[in-house]
């Protein structure tokens, strides 16, 4: 009888195996002491307790809440923009369509024909300056006086203030010139004029203001001044008593 190829191979199967081969049992677990084992069970307890208590971090808890806020302010935003921007077209179409629809207006340039009133203002002004004498005498406010006596003419007379430290002479006894401060005071374009005032003796005994024969155009209101001071001068001459 031939032998089975596998006991050929393998050997028997009721055979047994080497012991090198052999599978060896698990060893049975050694009890663990119920001091130890009561330890770690409240080591457990103890280590559950604290990560069921921990809190959470408030980005954690704050985040969820907070993105539905997040987006609901984000529409709000962009709604108020886009009815902004709807509000300024249709406000500008309806300025488009008035503005077309109103016709073009044009404003009269002011006239340069003088209103009747000033034309009369300036006839009226015109008038005057032809009306004025030049040889009237200016009206001027002579203010206080100082009385100056004339010997060689016998006569004293009042000279105002305005004229400030006065000096005359007479020169050709007929011709008397005034030298002060306020006569001097006209302008270098005048010069020759600061010699030229004073009062002249008639033969008659009458007394006239002596002035330059031409105006002072550079100081017109002081020529003015000086005639009139001059002319209150000559009228208070009398006779010395």
């Amino acid at each position: 009888m031939s032998k089975d190829p596998f006991e050929e191979l393998f050997g028997p199967a009721d055979a047994e195996p080497p012991a090198e081969t052999r599978p060896v049992p698990p060893a049975e677990p050694q009890p663990v002491p119920a001091r130890d084992r009561l330890s770690y069970e409240q080591a457990e307890r103890v280590r559950t307790a604290q990560l069921s208590t921990e809190p959470r971090s408030e980005g954690t808890r704050a985040a969820p809440k907070a993105l539905p806020w997040i987006v609901v302010g984000a529409v709000a935003v962009i709604a108020i923009i886009v009815c902004i921007v709807l509000v300024n077209l249709a406000r500008g179409g309806s300025d488009d369509g008035n503005a077309s629809n109103q016709e073009p207006t044009t404003t009269a340039a002011p006239s340069a024909t003088p209103s009747p009133s000033s034309g009369a203002d300036d006839a009226d002004a015109d008038d005057d300056a032809e009306d004025t004498d030049p040889d009237e005498v200016p009206a001027v406010e002579v203010g206080p006086t100082t009385p100056l006596d004339i010997p060689a003419w016998g006569v004293t007379s009042q000279l105002s203030l305005k004229f400030g430290m006065t000096s005359y002479s007479i020169p050709d006894n007929v011709n008397l010139q005034l030298s002060s401060p306020l006569i001097n005071s006209l302008p270098e374009e005048c010069a020759a004029m600061r010699t030229q005032w004073g009062i002249t003796q008639g033969a008659d005994g009458t007394y006239s203001v002596l002035k330059p024969a031409e105006r002072c155009e550079a100081a017109p209101e002081l020529y003015d001044e000086l005639w009139g001071l001059t002319d209150a001068f000559a009228k208070s001459i009398t006779p010395a008593g």
